[in-house]
């Protein structure tokens, strides 16, 4: 589909669209014409939702996003029923206890029983009680479900209300601005005004509230964190104090340096008993030698008695000074190490020959001091063995103590991160932290609102002109029947031979049609185009060179029966003879509409018989001359089911001779098969196609069998298309 088609559409339905379009913009004009003045008065308050000018008790960065939420949460706070519902309480108080009330009662509202039945007094103590308590009044309480009655009939319900205040953010601004709109101009004003100090009254009583709970909340959390903050502090310092210690680290280190003295005078001690031994053995040998009658030879161990004493004295006082002196541990190695080698040089013989008792008195003296240096031993490692038992058990309470230590320090950040919360709090008690501010009055207006009646009324008409025409697209493009030729042969691949433009036949009938002169009348020039796309058929039809022609159809109600008589009265007006067959026998409209006898079917004469005028006993002859119709009774059966031998189609060769066109309708192709037997009579196959039709799967199986029929099929007829669409 093309613009060009589209266009058509639109122009085609163009009063449609005028009409619908004049009806809104009356619609609009009605709706707006009784629609009282209204005045306007507009209220601004600041926020500081987006500004840092207030001075902060904490630094606080701006958060756009919260900001946002910040100016929804107060809008729906000015919109709530119970900020309305204290503002309708101060409307209601000012209109009952004034002279000159904004708003009074018609004729008919003061007959109204919830007027009668109201008691004023009632009516303003409750408002002022619910005013001062900042309460919403209840429908379900019966004196308050009277004031709300009472207050509808003033328009200051909820509903009334919110339909004339606004509310709203000043886009991309701090400001809220606050909007009425009402018939009174002293009205508008009042209420914006009275909306911003109800909004400012209810928000800071419940801000309050709020920061009084938070306090006492924050107060408890604050004192249950510090007892148990105090009971582990204590438990702790009972652990430490049970233990002993109260630095278990610096303790542990202690045991440690001891256990390393310890062990290096364990050490030590292991290298004088391995010397003590060696001597011992020594004296041993020697008293052996003796035994056998051989002299002892010996050296003097004078020497080796000096560096004995000297290095027990020095290891004494080394332990006395606390084992940590190191010059000292040094010069006690280098006395061992002179003891060494002087008990070497003992096992030499220098020509001295010692005698037994000698001998047996150095023995004395060795084992005394063997004796001696495994007791130094043994109490040496009794001590490192206590020492590392001891630093075992300092492991174990290093890790108790850290345990316990840990606790303490997260809860003293829990207390103190509570302290912070609960000092907020106070500040935000004692500091009111909202920066709202009324930087514009609400002002009687001068003059009323413009009702803007034109710009509705033009609106209006804008709307339904586009919703009309987007429906009339939208139909046109959902529409898939063929209703143009340029359709049908995006459609189709059949041969489009003509197209036959829709003709009203309640006038006048098809003979008519083809019979009457041009006429002025718009009706009349659409029958003369009928007229002249006939004749393009008909001519079509005459230069086909052909004179048996079969009209049929893929499905039925296409126009066949109509098209085929128009095209019969025409080939008449041309002095032509004609003979029309009506072969549908399913539906024998040919027969009934040209009241023709029913003798199809009973047509039976041998070929030796067979004459044109023993046919034309069997014909109509029609009051149109050269037209003459051989009808048949019609059933549910086909062509070789139903006629006789002998019967018409077999003579259609000799009938063709006196007849200059034989004209047969056929069955659907679709439905029924009579068709496709007809065309082994017929010359000439012309399908015709509706405007309306909607071409399904099975239409194209029914174009494929026309178009293998080749050049016996004459083509297609687009029938009963809109004079919109011929060009298309």
């Amino acid at each position: 589909m093309d613009i060009v088609f589209f266009v058509k559409a639109l122009l085609k339905k163009k009063w449609w669209i005028l009409i619908s379009t004049l009806v809104a913009v009356v619609g609009a004009l009605a709706l707006t014409i009784g629609k009282p003045k209204q005045y306007a008065s507009t209220a601004q308050m600041a926020t500081g939702f987006t500004t840092n000018e207030q001075i902060k008790l904490r630094d606080e960065n701006l958060n756009l996003f919260e900001a946002d939420v910040k100016f929804d949460n107060v809008v729906e706070t000015m919109n709530s029923p119970l900020v309305i519902g204290l503002l309708a309480c101060d409307l209601m108080v000012h209109d009952l206890t004034t002279n000159k009330p904004f708003r009074k009662l018609t004729e008919n509202e003061l007959q109204k029983p919830q007027y009668k039945e109201a008691n004023k007094e009632d009516i303003l103590r409750i408002c002022r009680q619910k005013s001062d308590s900042l309460q919403i009044l209840s429908s379900s309480q019966p004196e308050e479900r009277k004031v709300l009655e009472y207050m509808k009939l003033y328009r200051y319900d909820y509903e009334s209300i919110r339909k004339m205040v606004y509310a709203g953010r000043l886009s991309r601004t701090d400001y809220i601005n606050i909007n009425c709109y009402s018939e009174n101009p002293e009205l508008s004003a009042y209420t914006v005004n009275m909306l911003y100090k109800e909004f400012i009254r209810f928000y800071r009583s419940s801000r309050s509230e709020l920061s009084v709970e938070n306090v006492e909340t924050f107060e408890a959390l604050v004192n249950k964190k510090k007892q148990e903050l105090e009971t582990k502090i204590e438990a702790l310092r009972q652990y430490k104090t049970a233990q002993g210690v109260l630095n278990v680290e610096t303790a542990s280190g202690n045991e440690w340096d001891l256990i390393k003295q310890f062990e290096k005078s364990l050490t030590d001690e292991k290298a004088n008993n391995n010397n003590l031994q060696a001597s011992l053995d020594n004296i041993n040998t020697q008293l052996a030698q003796l035994s056998n009658g051989k002299p002892a030879y010996t050296n003097s161990n004078s020497e080796i008695l000096a560096l004995r004493k000297q290095i027990n004295d020095l290891n004494d006082e080394y332990i006395r000074n606390g084992a940590n002196d190191d010059a000292l541990a040094d010069k006690i190695k280098a006395q061992r190490v002179k003891l060494q080698h002087a008990m070497m040089d003992a096992s030499v013989p220098n020509g001295k020959v010692s005698t037994k008792e000698e001998l047996v008195q150095r023995k004395g003296t060795l084992e005394a001091e063997l004796r001696a240096s495994k007791e130094n031993i043994s109490s040496l490692e009794k001590k490192v063995g206590k020492l590392r038992a001891s630093v075992g058990s300092y492991a174990n309470k290093e890790a108790t103590v850290t345990s316990l230590q840990q606790e303490v320090t997260l809860t003293q950040d829990e207390y103190n991160k509570l302290k912070e919360k609960l000092g907020a709090a106070l500040d935000y008690r004692n500091v009111p932290q909202d920066n709202f501010r009324q930087t514009l009055m609400g002002q009687p207006a001068f003059t009323p609102e413009s009702s803007k009646r034109l710009v509705i009324m033009g609106m209006a008409g804008i709307a339904v002109f586009m919703i009309s025409c987007i429906g009339i697209l939208f139909g046109e493009f959902m529409d898939n029947s063929i209703k143009s030729p340029s359709i049908f042969n995006r459609v189709s691949n059949l041969k489009l031979i003509s197209t036959i433009n829709y003709a009203n036949l309640r006038k006048y009938n098809l003979l008519e049609i083809l019979q009457r002169k041009t006429d002025e009348s718009q009706w009349l020039k659409r029958q003369n185009m009928f007229r002249e796309l006939l004749r393009k058929l008909r001519f079509e039809l005459e230069s086909s060179g052909k004179k048996i022609f079969l009209f049929t159809s893929t499905e039925p109600q296409q126009g066949k029966t109509t098209l085929l008589q128009a095209v019969a009265y025409s080939l008449s007006l041309s002095n032509k003879k004609v003979l029309v067959l009506d072969t549908n026998f399913c539906n024998n409209d040919v027969t009934v509409q040209m009241e023709a006898r029913p003798t199809l079917e009973a047509f039976s004469v041998p070929p030796a018989e067979f004459s044109i005028e023993k046919f034309r006993e069997y014909v109509t002859t029609y009051a149109t001359p050269g037209i003459e119709v051989a009808g048949c009774k019609g059933g549910d059966y086909t062509p070789s089911e139903i006629l006789p031998p002998n019967n018409i189609l077999q003579y259609l060769p000799q009938l063709k001779s006196y007849y200059d066109y034989i004209l047969m309708e056929g069955a659907p192709l679709n439905d029924f098969t009579d068709s496709r037997e007809l065309t082994a009579y017929a010359e000439g196959v012309v399908a015709i196609f509706s405007s309306k039709l909607k071409m399904k799967q099975i239409d194209r199986e029914s174009s494929d069998f026309l178009e293998q029929l080749g050049d016996q099929f004459l083509g297609a007829v687009l029938n009963g298309v809109k004079e919109d669409f011929l060009e298309l």
